[in-house]
């Protein structure tokens, strides 16, 4: 398989569970669990599972802790191990920056939009006064699993990250 055969189909899995994130918030773990299966299979044939291994082990670890503190949802998690399996480390590593950058600004224009920045601020002082006192665990109330919570969802910014990864 070529290279721009493997980045497109890349691509199209990430931009197919950035549209399932965006519209329902959901991104199936069927979906994700063949990404893995795909991208080790992949990186295994062109002999550097090694990379594409340690990528989506290190995606599982760091979406767990993100998933642990309330920051990010299960479908995420899985996102990111999908995504390591399918890219390898370095490709993964530019990925995971680019989609945090991209997050990040969809959070700060939902901010501005809803004109929310004094909330937003006291929501953050809480949630680092509850991580001093109650230590690394979720907020009970600010967490991405409540809905009246700023959201943005992150597919689509793994899905921006991943298209600039491998274009």
């Amino acid at each position: 398989m070529s290279e721009n055969l493997w980045h497109a189909f890349v691509i199209a899995f990430a931009v197919t569970c950035a549209i399932g994130d965006a519209r329902w918030r959901k991104i199936p773990r069927a979906f994700t669990t063949c990404g893995v299966i795909a991208g080790l299979g992949f990186h295994f044939w062109r002999g550097d599972l090694a990379s594409a291994g340690a990528a989506s082990f290190l995606g599982f670890a760091v979406g767990l802790a993100f998933f642990q503190l309330g920051a990010i949802g299960g479908g995420d998690v899985k996102l990111m191990a999908a995504l390591g399996a399918l890219l390898g480390m370095e490709p993964w590593l530019v990925a995971m920056q680019i989609a945090v950058l991209v997050a990040a600004t969809m959070a700060v224009v939902q901010i501005l939009a809803r004109g929310a920045w004094r909330q937003t601020l006291s929501n953050m002082g809480e949630i680092v006064h509850a991580l001093g006192t109650q230590g690394l665990k979720a907020h009970p109330v600010i967490n991405v699993r409540n809905a009246a919570m700023i959201r943005a969802p992150f597919g689509v910014a793994a899905a921006f990250g991943t298209q600039f990864a491998v274009v």
